[in-house]
């Protein structure tokens, strides 16, 4: 999978899609988190357990190595109460508690209300998305903007900016909603934990 996965940024886009879909369907664990997420509303996998695991590969790296969480993102704006959501966060970590995956926390969040508690957290004025792709074509690293669903049977990806800045291991700034110094601090992090990462300035 190495090989392949090094030669993916020579692809077209549609055999990177082949490829990325069979990498993650190949880790552990993650069929069953995919299936899982589907009694969710509008529910995706997303971020690092996908991008991260591609350079942990690349690297040659244990899967899971620096991936500090696997995200889950749904879409509900029926009900924007921390209540309904920490329902969510407490069900996926029963369901998951004895699972191999186990020793990586689930970040589990409705999208629909993230302008709820942005600001506070991050210190920048959000407003309320309109939906999960809005939300993930704002994140701090083009490269990142990447989620994942199981669609009638089949992987169906959210990729905003394409996969090339994931297979080529670039991370450049995605300038949409956050600072020079928010995504400073996540680029010297990273290019730490994986240094073959080649990393634009702000």
């Amino acid at each position: 999978m190495k090989n392949k996965l090094l030669n993916g940024q020579h692809l077209s886009l549609n055999k990177q899609v082949d490829l990325l879909s069979e990498f993650v369907m190949s880790m552990d664990g993650m069929p069953q988190i995919l299936k899982e997420i589907t009694k969710l509303p509008n529910a995706w996998v997303g971020a690092g357990i996908i991008f991260q695991n591609v350079w942990n590969v690349i690297h040659g790296y244990e899967l899971n190595t620096y991936v500090k969480d696997i995200d889950v993102l749904y879409w509900d704006d029926n009900d924007l109460t921390w209540v309904s959501e920490n329902n969510h966060i407490r069900s996926f970590t029963k369901v998951f508690s004895n699972a191999t995956n186990a020793t990586i926390p689930f970040d589990i969040k409705n999208i629909a209300r993230v302008h709820l508690w942005y600001e506070q957290r991050f210190g920048i004025p959000k407003a309320q998305y309109h939906s999960i792709e809005e939300s993930i074509a704002t994140w701090p690293v083009i490269g990142a903007c990447l989620a994942m669903r199981m669609n009638k049977d089949q992987l169906e990806f959210i990729a905003p900016y394409g996969l090339q800045d994931m297979f080529s291991l670039r991370v450049r700034p995605n300038k949409v909603l956050v600072n020079q110094t928010i995504y400073e601090n996540k680029a010297t992090r990273w290019k730490e934990q994986w240094p073959k990462l080649s990393i634009e300035k702000w």
